[in-house]
């Protein structure tokens, strides 16, 4: 059985991962320099494949204990708590040194169970918080224990941004008191919301202010992509051309995770070639399995919003969109009521703004706003 190499998800090796090596490069200096480091990107551009792919680096995995905590469910600083509990626990359960008997140790206090996630096999902790003050105490303990490891650790806080929307109050000034006592510990902040991440760390009047690298990771280049993706058909016999390939990439707007997504599904065909005719009826494929989600956003939004947004995706993107043109020929109504759209559906994130143009996020919903939703 022929393995797809174009992964929708998770990170195996090198071999499946494509370019970046300049990002790579800057990641790893920031970690061997003690440099903490907050890389934001759009939703589903590959940055945690990058962090992963940092971490699978030699230079990297044998000289520090690797922490990846994602805190994209976390509601509270108690959720997040138990979620980097969690993440400690399991990554020192691959170490050598004397670290695990030490997180037993150091909590015995407040005496956390133990239980099998069955989704992913790995161990998760309840410290049983009941309140904020638990709750800074705990993950004081935690900050305190991973920074006297005998060896330096990397500690990824993946979606960061959501610690915004935590109920209790000054949070960022809570973890930043903890952060600055660790002198063997290197942070990386990751997220997708780029307003709520660069305010967080370019406002002056906010904790986390200054405090870090930060790095923005774009799209892959094009021609990194276009061999890529032609050595991986090739390498199995099936034959694409480079007009094929730019296709591709002009569909997928270059997105890491449409472009991976359609050249799975393009790859699972098992034909001789890939033709620009077999990339549209693949793409049409995809597009009407997915109808019933896109139909949803009917429901979720108001009449205004829901034509403002299929406006903008059949425009593929807009400058002005309370612009008379613009309004008058998808019959919008009002700028006022425009106004307000806008700024809903980016808080739901259902657009984005590039280079001074409004997009709907999701690639392949945009396309199906212009191609089938007349």
């Amino acid at each position: 059985m022929k393995t797809n190499p174009f992964l929708t998800k998770g990170y195996i090796s090198p071999e499946y991962f494509c370019n970046r090596v300049n990002e790579t490069n800057k990641i790893i200096s920031a970690i061997k320099n003690s440099r903490d480091l907050t890389l934001i990107s759009l939703r589903r551009m590959g940055k945690t494949g990058l962090i992963h792919h940092v971490f699978h680096q030699n230079e990297i995995k044998s000289n520090f204990n690797l922490i990846y905590c994602d805190i994209y469910q976390a509601t509270n600083l108690a959720e997040m708590t138990q979620i980097l509990g969690s993440a400690v626990f399991n990554q020192l359960e691959k170490t050598t040194d004397r670290m695990l008997k030490k997180f037993k140790r150091f909590f015995s206090g407040i005496a956390p169970s133990l239980s099998i996630n069955p989704i992913t096999l790995q161990t998760d902790i309840d410290f049983r918080i009941e309140n904020k003050k638990q709750a800074e105490m705990t993950i004081q303990q935690i900050f305190l224990m991973i920074n006297k490891s005998e060896k330096p650790t990397v500690l990824v806080f993946d979606e960061f941004q959501q610690i915004e929307k935590f109920p209790e109050k000054n949070v960022e000034a809570i973890l930043r008191t903890y952060i600055q006592q660790m002198n063997n510990v290197h942070l990386i902040y990751s997220g997708s919301s780029k307003h709520i991440l660069s305010a967080m760390f370019s406002d002056k009047d906010r904790p986390f202010y200054q405090s870090t690298q930060l790095m923005e990771l774009g799209k892959i280049d094009s021609n990194s992509y276009i061999k890529f993706i032609r050595d991986k058909f090739l390498f199995v016999d099936i034959k694409i051309s480079e007009k094929s390939v730019q296709k591709i990439l002009r569909l997928t707007r270059n997105h890491t995770y449409y472009v991976q997504y359609l050249c799975n599904r393009l790859f699972e065909t098992n034909l001789n070639e890939i033709t620009e005719k077999i990339i549209l009826e693949r793409l049409t494929s995809i597009l009407k399995e997915n109808e019933s989600y896109y139909y949803g956003y009917r429901n979720l939004l108001t009449e205004q919003q829901y034509l403002l947004l299929k406006a903008i995706g059949k425009e593929e993107g807009v400058r002005q969109p309370s612009s008379r043109k613009f309004t008058n020929k998808h019959k919008l109504g009002a700028t006022s009521t425009i106004n307000s759209a806008i700024k809903s559906l980016l808080n739901k994130e259902l657009i984005f703004k590039e280079n001074d143009t409004y997009k709907v996020y999701d690639v392949f919903f945009s396309l199906w706003l212009k191609l089938f939703n007349k």
